[in-house]
């Protein structure tokens, strides 16, 4: 039976501790450009979830593609398709993709990335969905903060210039407000379970934050929905985040800040007949032979 990130240590929450994943990419694939983006997935939590629910011959699915963690599944023969509404994004991924023609030929033909609005082209066959949502109202930025005079440096600024550069489709999901995004992601989980062959998972990995000093508990909201949708849950992990700027400079003033990540893997049900068919199997060969 596989176990979930068994290489890694926990801590005393039983958070799992995955490293900072910047050396492990460069020796990669992926362009210089990711390697500034604070909300890029975590390159040995991917890998951990791949290792966990795929198998070679497989197709995995990650419906909001960014900067394309993704791929490595292509290294281990599992076919991969990524959607990206925005432009920059999807620039970067086909920039990883030819980085990747370069090292290993062979994986590209597992590969498809699609620069297109997920809502529309949905539900698109697959086995398994890999996929951290965004936050409602994260890319909705109207302009760029000036330095501070006492910051150290133009951390702050860039960031805000970088995620305005990446945010300009008017469809992003994640430019509109809680209600709005709410019902958005309520019709993309049920595409992603309409997606999946029975028997698939779906991976969200997703975090709470805080507003106006409280936590908001989205995780809880988002397996509520889930549920809804006909998906069962099978497991539910944590992870330490080792906390990108924002997070560091917001702990520094002594605000509440969120350091688990939800990590939370449900599976589309087997059909009824099929289920009872593998469950009569299983009890078959694991019965206790009668002298």
């Amino acid at each position: 039976m596989k176990q979930f990130a068994p290489g890694y240590q926990r801590d005393e929450n039983g958070w799992i501790l995955f490293p900072r994943d910047v050396d492990d990419r460069k020796h990669l694939f992926f362009p210089e450009e990711v390697m500034k983006h604070p909300a890029k997935m975590n390159f040995h939590l991917q890998q951990a979830i791949i290792e966990y629910v795929a198998e070679e011959g497989d197709t995995l699915l990650d419906p909001f593609g960014g900067t394309g963690t993704i791929l490595i599944g292509a290294l281990q023969g599992i076919k991969v398709i990524l959607i990206e509404i925005e432009d920059g994004y999807y620039q970067l991924e086909l920039q990883a993709k030819a980085n990747l023609e370069e090292q290993m030929p062979d994986a590209v033909g597992l590969i498809t990335i699609l620069h297109a609005d997920n809502r529309l082209i949905l539900p698109i066959p697959c086995d398994h969905i890999i996929t951290s949502p965004p936050y409602a109202g994260a890319m909705d930025i109207r302009k760029v903060r000036k330095k501070r005079e006492d910051a150290p440096d133009n951390w702050l600024v860039e960031q805000d210039e970088r995620m305005k550069a990446y945010s300009k489709s008017p469809r992003n999901i994640s430019k509109l407000n809680t209600f709005l995004y709410n019902m958005e992601m309520a019709k993309l989980y049920r595409l992603f379970y309409t997606s999946l062959r029975p028997g698939g998972t779906f991976t969200n990995i997703i975090k709470d934050r805080v507003e106006g000093g409280e936590r908001l508990y989205l995780s809880k909201w988002a397996d509520k929905v889930c549920k809804q949708a006909g998906f069962e849950l099978q497991d539910w992990f944590k992870w330490k985040t080792p906390g990108h700027g924002f997070t560091k400079i917001a702990k520094s003033q002594g605000k509440l800040v969120v350091e688990d990540e939800d990590i939370i893997i449900y599976r589309k049900p087997l059909p009824t007949d099929k289920l009872n068919t593998y469950l009569t199997e299983v009890t078959r060969l694991t019965a206790t032979p009668v002298a």
